[in-house]
């Protein structure tokens, strides 16, 4: 179970999908990606809970205080596409100058983060993500 810190912040559901669906982070692709992720994060100060990089689509569970608006921070975790299509050019190939689609799914999470944190973990563990 997951145990959020008490403290200053609030948590943020955020969900993006690539450009053209399809089995994209998968393998290697998938390591990478959560790893440039939680890296971009990190330099944000945002605590990243819980995420699953599943093959068509990333789901995160931050926290982050609310100096950020969410399209700021859904544009600065999607500039991960610049680390990616370095580390596997064939990307550039796929997607040409956008991995990630233009939209994607926000929520803020009050009380409810373990149904969150459960949803995200049964994801993560879902047979196809391997």
């Amino acid at each position: 179970m997951l145990r959020l810190r008490i403290g200053g912040g609030m948590c943020n559901y955020i969900v993006f999908s690539p450009k053209y669906r399809g089995r994209v982070q998968v393998g290697d692709r998938a390591l990478v990606a959560g790893a440039v992720i939680r890296g971009i994060c990190e330099e944000m100060d945002i605590e990243v809970i819980d995420m699953a990089v599943n093959p068509d689509y990333v789901a995160l569970f931050i926290k982050c205080l609310p100096k950020y608006s969410v399209s700021y921070l859904s544009k600065m975790i999607k500039r991960s596409s610049r680390e990616l299509k370095k580390e596997f050019p064939r990307l550039k190939e796929w997607y040409g100058d956008h991995l990630w689609a233009p939209s994607c799914h926000h929520g803020f999470v009050g009380n409810g983060w373990d149904v969150v944190g459960k949803y995200i973990l049964a994801h993560n563990s879902h047979e196809y993500n391997r």
